[in-house]
């Protein structure tokens, strides 16, 4: 695998659409990156993520959807906070992610 850094075209494109691996999450145990992000998050179950224990981390404050910032970075007064988010089993989100933890629920979350 190439290195995090040093990327050819194509790789860059791979990494992208999350093909640096990828973790199947069951359980309420927080899911946190050594290396890269989370950039897709597919839901198999109805999931709500645990704001009480970190929730959803995005990488940049305020530009992707997470626990702890309203999304202002696109919309001023239109973003909001996951808490108690039902996100519903099929859907797949896209973004930057550094960690998450689960309430409930079971995802795929793919790192790029």
């Amino acid at each position: 695998m190439a290195s995090y850094t040093n990327f050819s075209a194509d790789e860059a494109h791979n990494v992208a659409l999350g093909q640096a691996g990828s973790i199947l999450v069951t359980g309420t145990t927080a899911c946190n990156r050594a290396k890269g992000v989370f950039v897709a998050i597919q839901f198999i179950e109805d999931t709500v993520f645990d704001s009480g224990n970190g929730g959803l981390i995005s990488e940049s404050n305020q530009l992707y959807p997470s626990s702890e910032y309203v999304g202002t970075d696109i919309d001023s007064d239109a973003g909001a906070v996951v808490d108690s988010v039902i996100f519903p089993a099929g859907m797949t989100i896209y973004g930057r992610w550094t960690g998450f933890t689960l309430a409930s629920g079971k995802v795929i979350a793919y790192v790029g």
